[in-house]
């Protein structure tokens, strides 16, 4: 947890509650209490996720709306099943398919709304994809991870909107792989795709197995974690791991080995990854 996390998260609070509060009067009163909450938090030894999950959760509540961003995630699926077309070709013309359909899903993990450096809105995205795609991987640790994926892979999910592109890379994973679990959030929580958002999307006939995180949380909350998600992990041959909520979870751990499939959107992550902002990577982290 830095010092520039601070704002940011009270800005995302402020973005999501204007997407529900519409009366001044209500808005003051939701930022009086989380600024407090965050002022207590903060310096508590706590990490960037805890305390993020603490404070959208304390919002939530204030604004009354359990998914105040339900509506950009429905449209965010939308505008990215309308990529779909073109994610298939450029995959299809790729030499090898499962790192370019990471590189598509790399390019879907720009949707962060609230967030300095993320698409502000799900039709940003659609205009931005072929820039995006074509920036190609700044950092590419796939060589390095090649030799891990015909075994059990546990695949954790970012957000709605990239979670479509996501499935292109399961399906090419499950290729080779021996045995894929894709891993969703249980409840809502900012724009990240749920249970019911990937059961939609239809993954249950393209992986094995479908768990959810357990709790409520920015990233994964490893307390929470179900006991059947921990046996999976123990039995993976690796992780891979989509977006910098789930790097801000995992980094505070030691599993390994490890693939962050993410577009850096924020200087701490930079810093902390040695990579600079705005940039599409795969970074492996082996025992």
């Amino acid at each position: 947890m830095k010092p520039r996390c601070v704002p940011c998260i009270l800005n995302r609070v402020v973005y999501e509650s204007e997407l529900v509060i519409k009366e001044q009067k209500k808005m003051e009163e939701v930022m009086k209490k989380v600024v407090k909450k965050i002022s207590e938090l903060y310096g508590s030894g706590l990490s960037s996720a805890e305390i993020a999950t603490q404070i959208h959760g304390l919002a939530y509540e204030l604004i009354g709306n359990r998914d105040p961003y339900k509506e950009l995630k429905e449209r965010s699926n939308e505008i990215a099943l309308k990529l779909l077309p073109k994610a298939e070709r450029f995959i299809e013309s790729s030499k090898n398919k499962i790192e370019a359909a990471m590189l598509i899903s790399i390019a879907g993990n720009s949707i962060d709304f609230g967030i300095a450096g993320s698409a502000a809105s799900p039709e940003e995205l659609e205009r931005k994809f072929d820039d995006l795609v074509k920036q190609g991987l700044y950092h590419n640790d796939f060589k390095k991870m090649e030799k891990y994926l015909n075994g059990n892979i546990v695949y954790f999910t970012d957000n709605c909107g990239e979670i479509v592109f996501d499935k292109l890379v399961c399906r090419e994973l499950k290729k080779i792989a021996n045995h894929v679990t894709i891993v969703p959030k249980k409840y809502p929580i900012l724009t990240d795709a749920t249970y019911q958002d990937v059961k939609k999307l239809g993954f249950d006939e393209i992986v094995d197995e479908i768990i959810t995180t357990g709790g409520f949380a920015v990233g994964v909350d490893f307390e929470s974690m179900p006991e059947k998600l921990k046996n999976r992990i123990g039995e993976a041959d690796i992780i891979i791991s989509k977006g910098m909520a789930n790097y801000e979870a995992f980094s505070e751990a030691n599993y390994r080995p490890i693939a962050y499939l993410l577009r850096v959107k924020c200087k701490s992550i930079a810093e902390d990854m040695g990579l600079p902002v705005n940039v599409n990577a795969i970074k492996l982290y082996e025992s």
